[in-house]
């Protein structure tokens, strides 16, 4: 097996045993045996759980806010660029189910987390983009006058609840895995749906 793919499954593992028992609770051992290889191999890759921790949750929270280009670059009309953001994040969610739940279990533990994890990406460049657009996008005309940070928010809240809530709405709509993850993918155009009719100026 590749060095490459090992880390990927130490990686996947360590991400399923710290959303199950938090980092204070997970052991390295726990780790080794979720992914299915000896301890020294584990330290072999990573030296503690605090490092695989932080590799894991700098990648997954980047991966997440990363996705704000999709709004900000291109030459997409706002209507593709929200479209584009939506099945982007409910792509990303999809992959990692647990991921909401992990981050904010562990940043209510600790706050600094986010500020360690962010140090790189420039986060107010991103958010001074995005508002400009939609400060644009209201001053052409095309969409009513909205908050761009409530926007986001609504956006963000739209795709991520259903699926942190997966298994209360899987009892209730009597739904199997397979059958909710179609659910999910088709909400991906609901969704824009949504956001869009409420947004966009009738002319």
């Amino acid at each position: 097996m590749s060095e490459v793919s090992t880390q990927e499954r130490i990686k996947a593992a360590a991400a399923k045993v710290f959303t199950m028992k938090g980092l204070e609770g997970a052991r390295m051992q726990d780790i080794a045996d979720e992914a299915n290889i000896n301890k020294a191999m584990l330290h072999y890759y990573f030296k503690n759980k605090q490092q695989l921790f932080q590799v894991i949750f700098e990648e997954k929270a980047t991966k997440v806010f990363s996705a704000l280009d999709l709004f900000v670059h291109g030459e997409l009309s706002f209507h593709q660029r929200i479209s584009k953001f939506v099945e982007s994040q409910i792509s990303i969610f999809s992959e990692f189910p647990t991921l909401p739940l992990f981050v904010l279990m562990e940043v209510r533990k600790n706050p600094a987390l986010l500020e360690a994890t962010f140090r790189n990406i420039p986060l107010q460049i991103k958010r001074s983009e995005f508002q400009s657009l939609v400060e644009n996008e209201i001053s052409v005309g095309n969409i009513r006058k909205v908050d761009p940070q409530e926007l986001l928010l609504n956006i963000i809240a739209l795709c991520v609840y259903p699926i942190i809530a997966e298994p209360i709405f899987r009892f209730l709509s009597d739904m199997d895995e397979i059958e909710y993850r179609s659910f999910i993918n088709r909400r991906k155009d609901t969704i824009t749906a949504l956001i869009t009719n409420d947004l966009f100026i009738k002319k």
